[in-house]
């Protein structure tokens, strides 16, 4: 089929998610054929740099050579066999995998980042209920923070745009003075705003612990917030008061996790002695191969889920849980990070893209932020965002903005060649439109 052809049908018949399709055309909808590293290519032949890594989760590069062997030989054995009474070899070997890296006892699965956030929450509560608090069934989240969009996790996320729609349907929580939010208005560092704000979370948290269940925080970036980046000393801190408070400590790494800030996981900033109670990854897990969410918990949690009474243990499933597909590309994946020293590798690179990309600066952009392969700005107020978008998909370059918010979370597989041709990009969309 042609170019024109298979977009034309997708308008026709495909509801594009987060998306208002009366929007789509010919100019803004691409239809890809192959992709290779960093690198998409339509039908017609042109090629696009894929600056979102696919909506994050493409963290080694389309069509890697060796999580591709590793699912066909899978393929080749059995594509899946439910996990309730059954088992086999690849998820085991990621739990024993994500258990140690975690320094955590269980995983539960699920097939998205949602998914991993409704399993951590109804967990949380059913612990509680477990452990005879049943009063403890309110969580406490951060200002500005995105957790999901199913009911549960749209709950516990302050993006009124995902939200507002569905607040008849959703269970009132607590919001937390988020520690990245209006940084800039002030004229504080980033270490004393995290650290002011944590004050205000700490009397609201005290004065509520009798029924909070669990905080949840996205650890060192507020993402669907505008990819706002804040001080780990905020995760130190807001760690050990769950502790003091008995209440749990969840972490989402659904978006930050697998490298992404510099660290395997964005809560590991906070120092060597923080114990979630609960992580919960999707996106990068499976090197955005295949659907695949974990939920990772400690041996304290597990153990209140032990009964004699079916009842009273953990019922929550679907019937993918623990594809041995998914397990096994998430397997591939976190092999990759062991044999190719990515973390290393990645802290040098994000330093050599940064003196390239801080070019930026001299175009009056605003709020210009990085973490390891995270990059974020704000346009000046006269360009505009949708034409910045449109032009920078014409100079070869795929984005995805957030309200004002222009990002790059560029695959590893990205070249210094390739932020250079990015830089360029940019260059000439700015000189256009600045004119």
């Amino acid at each position: 089929m042609k170019q024109n052809e298979i977009i034309n049908d997708s308008i026709k018949y495909v509801w594009h998610p987060c998306s208002q399709m009366h929007n789509y055309d010919e100019k803004n909808l691409k239809a890809i054929k192959y992709a290779k590293g960093s690198w998409l290519f339509d039908y017609d032949g042109k090629k696009y740099f894929d600056g979102v890594s696919s909506w994050w989760v493409n963290i080694f590069g389309h069509n890697n050579s060796y999580i591709s062997k590793k699912i066909k030989e899978q393929l080749d054995q059995f594509e899946h066999v439910m996990l309730a009474g059954m088992t086999h070899l690849p998820v085991v070997e990621l739990s024993k995998k994500l258990t140690q890296l975690t320094n955590l006892h269980h995983c539960l699965y699920g097939s998205d980042g949602s998914n991993a956030i409704e399993i951590a929450i109804k967990l949380s509560v059913h612990y509680w209920k477990n452990s005879n608090q049943p009063k403890k069934i309110k969580f406490a989240y951060l200002e500005n923070s995105y957790h999901g969009e199913t009911i549960g996790a749209l709950s516990v996320t302050d993006v009124s745009l995902f939200r507002k729609n569905y607040s008849p349907l959703l269970k009132k929580n607590i919001v937390l003075p988020s520690p990245s939010a209006n940084f800039y208005k002030t004229k504080k560092t980033d270490k004393d705003f995290a650290v002011e704000q944590f004050k205000k979370a700490e009397k609201i948290l005290k004065a509520n612990k009798n029924e909070l269940a669990a905080v949840l925080i996205e650890p060192c970036v507020q993402c669907a917030a505008g990819m706002h980046i804040y001080h780990p000393i905020y995760i130190r801190l807001i760690s050990a008061l769950c502790k003091q408070l008995d209440i749990h400590f969840i972490v989402d790494e659904i978006a930050v996790g697998f490298g992404r800030t510099g660290t395997f996981f964005g809560y590991q900033h906070g120092g060597k002695n923080i114990r979630p109670d609960m992580v919960c990854v999707s996106k990068g897990l499976t090197g955005g191969y295949l659907p695949l969410s974990a939920t990772i918990v400690n041996e304290k949690i597990y153990q209140s889920f032990l009964s004699d009474d079916f009842k009273k243990g953990f019922l929550h499933s679907h019937s993918y849980t623990g594809n041995p597909l998914a397990c096994t590309a998430a397997n591939a994946t976190i092999d990759l990070f062991t044999s190719k020293h990515v973390i290393k590798k990645n802290i040098i690179k994000s330093k050599l893209f940064d003196e390239i990309l801080c070019q930026l600066k001299k175009f009056k952009i605003k709020q210009y932020q990085n973490v390891g392969m995270i990059w974020r700005f704000n346009l000046p107020e006269k360009i505009d965002k949708q034409e910045f978008v449109k032009d920078m998909l014409h100079e070869n370059v795929l984005l995805r903005p957030i309200g004002n918010t222009i990002y790059l979370m560029p695959p590893y597989s990205t070249s210094i060649a390739d932020i250079r041709r990015v830089y360029n990009s940019f260059r000439k969309v700015f000189l256009k439109l600045t004119k």
